[in-house]
């Protein structure tokens, strides 16, 4: 859990059509667009739900969630092979399956006021800990496409999340995940 930033001291309540935004910028158009834009029409088509961290005057970051799933096949001609193969054995009951439920957070923005400042790293324990320990419907991985700079890539590197492939290393976002199920064990 990170020791730099406290979200319980703040509100994180999810978004909804009566919600009054308040100022939020976070240094990226596209995600303060979402955020102001489009966020709540994606929740009204039950494509994904943005939860708001905020305090009395401010946004202090964002998140959306939608259900996603790693499949089997989408390793099938890459390095990670070997390593997807131990993962999709690993744990699951004396079955082989195909794919494996997940999570993807779709945007996560931080506003430039509290960037670096453990807010990102505490939001992602927030999410993996919930998934963990409420996890209502099944989810073994947390997935992402983060922005393929290295400021991006390096904060969610240290924060757990492995890189599905090289194959998409001169995209504009590169596809990651984080297995959650070594983290239960390292809970119980």
């Amino acid at each position: 859990m990170s020791e730099l930033f406290d979200i319980s001291k703040y509100r994180l309540v999810r978004l909804s059509p009566q919600y009054e935004f308040k100022p939020f910028d976070c240094g990226d158009s596209d995600l303060n667009e979402f955020l102001l834009n489009d966020a709540l029409d994606h929740m009204d088509q039950l494509l994904a739900v943005t939860y708001i961290l905020e305090d009395d005057s401010e946004i202090i970051a964002f998140f959306s969630l939608l259900n996603d799933r790693i499949s089997y096949e989408q390793f099938s001609k890459s390095s990670w092979l070997k390593k997807i193969q131990k993962i999709f054995v690993h744990g699951t009951a004396k079955r082989n399956y195909k794919s494996h439920p997940a999570m993807k957070i779709g945007r996560f923005g931080v506003s430039e006021n509290y960037q670096s400042k453990g807010v990102g790293e505490a939001l992602l324990d927030y999410i993996k800990t919930l998934f963990i320990d409420n996890n209502r419907t099944g989810c073994r991985f947390i997935t992402l496409d983060a922005y393929n700079n290295m400021r991006s890539i390096s904060f969610y590197l240290r924060n757990g999340f492995v890189l599905f492939t090289e194959d998409d290393k001169n995209a504009d976002t590169r596809q990651m995940y984080f297995d959650l199920y070594p983290h239960k064990l390292n809970t119980k």
